[in-house]
């Protein structure tokens, strides 16, 4: 873990970039390797076809991000962190957002270590780090 998970309204999709907004927040997780070990980064994105939002407005558009974590990382850690992770997400929508409505949000889900089980192999294939 960690998993960040982009929905978005599917009316972003011509403009959104958000394949490139994947890349950021996929780098920003490999910068904290002791935090969230490069193995389990996963990141991904789906639009959203049927939605309402605000007054009906179609030109509006959403960006939810869900990030979930494993439990144990200490709240200071978390808040920077994901602080820093919302300002990627609010800064690669800014120009788009400053022409049209967009709401975002960004929230930080922890995985119950009793209520989650898991398997990795993707460790044993990723390339050195070389520092």
């Amino acid at each position: 873990m960690p998993h960040c998970i982009v929905e978005y309204s599917a009316n972003l999709e011509a403009e959104g970039a958000v394949g490139a907004l994947l890349e950021k927040l996929a780098a920003h997780f490999r910068t904290a390797p002791d935090v969230f070990p490069p193995g389990g980064i996963r990141v991904r994105a789906w639009p959203v076809t049927q939605y309402v939002i605000a007054d009906g407005n179609p030109e509006h558009g959403f960006v939810n991000v869900t990030c979930r974590i494993g439990a144990g990382r200490p709240a200071e850690i978390r808040k920077a962190f994901f602080a820093a992770g919302f300002e990627i997400v609010t800064g690669h929508f800014a120009e788009l957002s400053a022409r049209r409505g967009i709401g975002i949000t960004f929230y930080v889900d922890q995985a119950d270590p009793e209520g989650s089980w898991k398997t990795n192999s993707i460790p044993a294939f990723l390339a050195p780090v070389r520092g």
